[in-house]
């Protein structure tokens, strides 16, 4: 720990000093702050109600370097009166707790600037500065290895999820009517457009965070409307030749420049690129923790990151390179058929899971039922062709099964356009329980007030939130959350926020659903699972009871930030 004290002079009726630093996590450190009150000298207090003199301590933070927030707890004063006048007072010595958020896992410096009013025969003004170097790397060095195999595992478990399942369905059937001696090289080139995908999205992350300044989060494309659309219209028109209203042809021209040994490798190289794709919007168990770790780290930790997710995602096609899994594949045959048409309507099933929610926050209510009714529309198209097509000429025949789709989904993609300024929010009522809108502030005047703080961060296209609220709708947690000490707050981060990411990276966690408890006694607060369980809310909030000192009969403990 690097300490320096700038600017005391002999003359000064104070002198600042740091205590031991906690490090709470890699982005959260408690600091205290001993303020030294030479005699007989007394330093003004914190204003409360009924003061008639008061000059507030201030600490000011602005030129501190990687430091993200810094909140600032007063200890209770002593009630000083003169002349008919009343305030408050430190004497002797005050300690004040500065709880520091960093930016990043990088460390920072802390530099702050201290004013305030001190008294004995007259009362002057003061102005001192302090300066203390922030590293918790030493801190949490060891588990960089423990991160790197949550972040292979919450890969592993992503091939499971309902995101990822459409696209494995259709490798299935792809893989059958691969040559034994080629499926090596499919489940290689597999495995290489997994990587691929991957590391484009690490090289992203890299620039948004270090060139463009922007704090990132898991899954940050899906906060844009367009790439919604567009991705939505995709998954129609691999639905569309899935059902059998045609089929991709390449054209000729081209082949001479892709070989016909390397067609289906390009194509295993696709279908690894479009799992990736699929797989972002959903955050599987351990998954959460890891990105939180290495999104707060270097360029190289958000390599390793990315790279160690890619390779959990992998494995059922790295495992095929060294097992003979091409004897439990299934024969060609009609089974076929049956896979391409589920994997098909799975397409378009998931085409409308985007508009229903991820998109939804980004469009008005009206907007989002249009956007629903458009996709339906252009659904109906394959069930239409299936019963039409040899009562209709050709003519209408175009008309119905391109014309109309092409013109339902310019629709789709203009509706963003117009409804951006009237977006869909997410609920803020589950039974009993009222939740507040989050604010960095509420917070903080929540906690300073004594109450126990439950914060929720939530988005519409979020499936294991739509999971977790079946927790809150539990009659034990309806009458636990709903107490009148409890303040239950709620961030939607459909659309991104700095401040939510802000807030998710000083708990080293980069993706949603993020739940974590919070109180005066303990800042800190607690992080629950991704997936919440009753029997979790209800220990944590029986542990919160036991550990909290008795509380003082008579306190003034504030609570203020200051700096930006």
């Amino acid at each position: 720990m690097n300490i320096n004290i700038l600017g005391a002079s002999p003359e000064s009726p104070v002198k600042l000093q740091w205590g031991e630093v906690v490090y709470e996590t890699a982005t959260y450190v408690k600091v205290p702050l001993k303020i030294f009150i030479t005699p007989p000298w007394k330093l003004m207090g914190p204003k409360v109600i009924g003061d008639t003199l008061s000059y507030p301590p201030e600490i000011f933070w602005k030129n501190s370097e990687n430091i993200y927030d810094v909140q600032v707890l007063w200890p209770a004063t002593i009630t000083w009166f003169e002349a008919k006048q009343r305030g408050q007072i430190y004497r002797h010595h005050v300690f004040a707790m500065l709880y520091v958020q960093l930016k990043d896992r990088n460390g920072g410096k802390l530099n702050i600037e201290f004013r305030g009013q001190c008294c004995g025969n007259v009362c002057q003004m003061v102005k001192e500065t302090l300066s203390l170097s922030l590293d918790s790397n030493h801190m949490f060095r060891g588990r960089s290895w423990k991160m790197l195999l949550f972040a292979f595992l919450g890969g592993a478990i992503l091939n499971v999820m309902p995101c990822v399942l459409p696209v494995l369905g259709l490798k299935l059937k792809g893989l059958s009517q691969v040559s034994p001696f080629l499926l090596r090289r499919t489940f290689l080139m597999t495995s290489l457009g997994i990587f691929l995908g991957f590391w484009l999205l690490a090289i992203i992350t890299i620039l948004l965070k270090f060139v463009f300044q922007r704090e990132v989060g898991w899954g940050i494309h899906l906060q844009n409307p367009y790439f919604l659309v567009a991705l939505c219209l995709v998954m129609v028109i691999a639905s569309y030749s899935l059902l059998g209203l045609f089929q991709f042809n390449i054209p000729r021209w081209t082949l001479r420049f892709v070989p016909k040994e390397y067609r289906t490798s390009l194509g295993a190289l696709g279908s690894g690129l479009l799992a990736v794709v699929l797989a972002t919007p959903c955050s599987a168990p351990f998954l959460g923790p890891a990105l939180g770790y290495f999104l707060c780290g270097t360029i190289q930790e958000i390599l390793y990151g990315y790279t160690a997710i890619a390779l959990g995602f992998s494995l059922p096609y790295l495992v095929g390179l060294v097992l003979p899994v091409y004897r439990l594949l299934p024969k060609p045959g009609t089974w076929m058929v049956v896979v391409e048409r589920i994997v098909g309507i799975s397409f378009l099933g998931a085409a409308i899971w985007l508009v229903g929610w991820p998109l939804g926050s980004s469009l008005s209510t009206v907007a989002q039922h249009l956007a629903l009714g458009l996709l339906v529309l252009i659904a109906s198209v394959p069930l239409l062709h299936y019963f039409l097509t040899y009562h209709l000429s050709l003519l209408w025949r175009s008309i119905l099964f391109f014309a109309l789709p092409g013109m339902a989904g310019i629709g789709l993609f203009l509706l963003p356009f117009f409804s951006r300024q009237s977006r869909q929010s997410i609920s803020m009522q589950d039974g009993k329980i009222q939740w507040i809108r989050w604010s960095p502030a509420l917070m903080r005047q929540a906690i300073q007030a004594g109450r126990t703080v439950f914060i929720d961060v939530t988005g519409t296209g979020c499936l294991t939130c739509i999971l977790n609220k079946q927790v809150f709708l539990h009659p034990s947690i309806q009458s636990l959350l709903a107490k009148p000490n409890m303040v239950c707050m709620r961030a939607d981060y459909s659309t991104g926020s700095d401040d939510i990411t802000a807030l998710l990276k000083s708990f080293s966690r980069a993706a949603i659903p993020f739940n974590v408890l919070i109180c005066k006694d303990f800042p800190g607060g607690i992080v629950l699972s991704e997936l919440l369980s009753v029997k979790e809310i209800e220990e944590v909030l029986t542990l919160f009871k036991k550990l909290a000192p008795p509380k003082p009969v008579h306190s003034t403990k504030i609570l203020l930030k200051k700096g930006v």
